[in-house]
């Protein structure tokens, strides 16, 4: 990976140096972690000290990502939902057509008239519906059935809940990776790598 000989010729000059001040130590083990973290850090014994430096790190009060100047890395961001299917919209866990804010977004829902995936209707002892009247079907997304419910939400001029637009809602599934971060690479182009910190 160009990326891993870029870091890994930074990480080797800032280890040479005769003399490392502590803010090049920060940025050497900000190499180290970025350049780990790019690749399975997992099944990498050599990679195995410095991201366990790091992740007893983040149970310290006031820590801070370390990062690699060299490639211009960023602090680790997490989320851990995939996105949406294309043309679904992610919401909170909600039966409204206007969420909360500050909800948890792990829902994906789309209006049933855009909706242009075959649908087929779940059969179970309710006649395809739940025990709280919704209902439930059977969707190919990417390949994929995935369960689906059908929701009525009430709208924004007022009208009583299950009276507005109807919807169907997924479930978000939910990423194996869900930590990253974005560097540069040699070529100067920003990039972004998927990580989780789930010990080996």
């Amino acid at each position: 990976m160009t990326i891993l000989k870029f870091l890994l010729g930074g990480a080797v000059a800032i280890a040479g140096a005769a003399a490392l001040p502590s803010q090049s130590i920060a940025s050497e083990w900000g190499c180290q972690v970025l350049l780990c973290l790019s690749g399975d850090w997992q099944a990498t014994p050599s990679c195995h000290p410095p991201i366990y430096k790091l992740i007893t790190a983040m149970e310290a009060p006031g820590f801070n990502w370390p990062t690699c100047p060299q490639a211009n890395s960023s602090a680790a961001r997490f989320d851990k939902y995939e996105d949406c299917p294309s043309g679904w919209q992610a919401v909170g866990n909600s039966e409204s057509d206007r969420p909360g804010l500050g909800q948890e977004r792990n829902i994906c829902r789309i209006a049933a008239d855009r909706l242009s995936l075959p649908v087929v209707l779940k059969s179970n002892a309710l006649g395809g519906r739940n025990g709280d009247g919704s209902r439930q079907v059977k969707i190919e997304i990417d390949g994929k059935v995935v369960t689906a419910t059908i929701q009525t939400a009430g709208n924004d001029r007022g009208h009583a809940l299950g009276s507005g637009p109807t919807y169907y809602a997924i479930s978000r599934p939910m990423r194996g990776k869900p930590w990253f971060i974005e560097y540069d690479d040699a070529n100067g182009l920003r990039q972004k790598s998927w990580f989780n910190l789930n010990m080996p």
